[in-house]
């Protein structure tokens, strides 16, 4: 669930999230609890995860993974990467189309403030003090940021009346990009991802389906050429700010991602075997 890595004295702290496992066992039995994806828990869980690495005064940075990422270049290239810059890196942008802000969170969090994003941040230890302090936005998450029903989760949560007029609200999808924007670091922070994740949008032929989970990569996906091209990309486009981000790293052009996902444990053991035959 957890672990730590260092060099020098200054700390990366990995944090690995997994929606179905329970957390606490390792450090805080009394705060266990199962997460469920879409759900306020995951929330919970990464601050959880936080306050137990923030004991750790050397620990400088969060990374949040989850179970499914693989590293694409060793540890002393992604170590010299994050510590490069003195910001977060969070996915984080103005939030327009999807419809997902519930007007009811106004006054507290105003759609000014609304932001959407990639749950897999390093964050600061500055912005992580943030995360963890927060009183005021996360009940208003708890209380209107929710995932939509769909038949599958029928069972555990009622299909509404009108389900036209239901939110479709994943909360951890937004909680730290707003919370950030809320507070005004939004000027602290690199605005991207170093998790690659693609996101499959013809996989379902139901359209309340789609782009909710991102592709898996199987073994038979697991080649040189897919790991090559994911290192390639350079930059990320924003549609819904019209904004494209040229990725660099100590002031020089530098790949986009450090980390990829969804890979089953077949695809990631048979890249290990590429690595070391």
């Amino acid at each position: 669930m957890l672990s730590k890595s260092s060099m020098k004295s200054i700390k990366l702290f990995f944090l690995l999230m997994d929606p179905f496992c329970w957390l606490g066992s390792y450090s805080l039995p009394p705060l266990s609890f199962q997460v469920e994806w879409g759900e306020a828990s995951m929330i919970q869980a990464e601050r959880i995860l936080l306050r137990s690495a923030l004991k750790d005064l050397y620990n400088e940075r969060f990374v949040f993974l989850s179970d499914s990422c693989i590293p694409l270049y060793n540890f002393s290239y992604t170590y010299d990467y994050i510590m490069s810059t003195s910001t977060s890196f969070v996915d984080s942008f103005a939030d327009t189309k999807d419809g997902r802000y519930n007007p009811k969170m106004d006054p507290v969090v105003p759609v000014h403030n609304w932001r959407k994003g990639s749950q897999w941040v390093v964050l600061t230890r500055k912005h992580a003090e943030v995360v963890l302090k927060d009183k005021t936005v996360l009940p208003v998450f708890q209380q209107y940021c929710k995932r939509k029903s769909l038949p599958e989760f029928w069972r555990d949560h009622p299909l509404p009346a009108d389900g036209s007029k239901e939110h479709n609200c994943i909360p951890d999808e937004h909680y730290v990009q707003t919370l950030l924007a809320q507070e005004g670091h939004e000027a602290e922070i690199t605005r991207r991802t170093l998790t690659h994740t693609s996101w499959d949008l013809s996989a379902s032929k139901d359209r309340e389906r789609r782009g909710w989970h991102p592709q898996a990569y199987k073994f038979s996906d697991a080649t040189p050429m897919l790991i090559k091209s994911i290192k390639d990309i350079d930059n990320v486009y924003y549609e819904t700010e019209y904004r494209r981000e040229w990725c660099t790293s100590k002031g020089e052009p530098a790949p986009c991602f450090l980390f990829a996902r969804k890979f089953t444990r077949p695809a990631a053991l048979r890249l290990l075997d590429m690595v070391n035959p």
